[in-house]
């Protein structure tokens, strides 16, 4: 009994090799490139740039592991723009959706409004869309708090945080904050511990 199910699964994995080798000798298309890119989103969540940034690294890598000539770079732009087009029409990929997403977990983690615009702008997204300034924290010094809290700096150490307090102020310089909120923060000046 094993051994026919060792065999059904051997002849399935044939078969899945001789069609990835047919797949290899007919080139790459939009349907191998739609599955890489599904492949990508069902495991992370991401922006039109930073799939497109994806699927380009992996249809290079696909050629170079089969030392084939690379496609023309107006070629795979076009496969590249014909799977972004589906992917949006059929709801996997959503820039709204995902810079919501991405703030609201940012600001969760007390980052400076600063900082939330650059990891949004790394991703290729516009960090002044209206839905996006509803999230963001206008306290910076609360999201200081916040982020000391997380942290465990300053006042949220919990052995002699007096020793640690200069290297707890540049910690929150070097996250974005300004000197003025890290020294009040460190300080304990207005603290109400979350």
């Amino acid at each position: 009994m094993a051994s026919d199910t060792m065999m059904t699964e051997r002849g399935i994995l044939r078969k899945e090799r001789i069609r990835m080798r047919e797949n290899d000798q007919n080139g790459l298309d939009a349907a191998m490139i739609m599955r890489m890119a599904t492949g990508y989103l069902a495991r992370y969540s991401a922006s039109t740039h930073r799939l497109r940034q994806v699927l380009e690294r992996r249809v290079k890598r696909w050629h170079d592991t089969r030392k084939l000539p690379h496609m023309d770079a107006s070629e795979v732009a076009s496969l590249l723009d014909e799977v972004v087009r589906r992917l949006n029409q059929i709801g996997l990929l959503d820039d709204t959706a995902f810079a919501v997403a991405r703030t609201e977990r940012l600001v969760h983690k007390g980052l400076p409004r600063a900082r939330v615009r650059l990891a949004l702008a790394a991703e290729g997204i516009d960090p002044r869309q209206a839905e996006l300034d509803a999230i963001m924290v206008d306290d910076e010094a609360a999201q200081a708090r916040r982020f000391a809290a997380r942290k465990r700096l300053g006042p949220f150490r919990s052995r002699s945080p007096e020793l640690y307090r200069d290297k707890d102020i540049r910690s929150l310089i070097r996250a974005g904050f300004s000197p003025r909120h890290a020294i009040a923060v460190v300080d304990g000046e207005g603290n109400q511990q979350e």
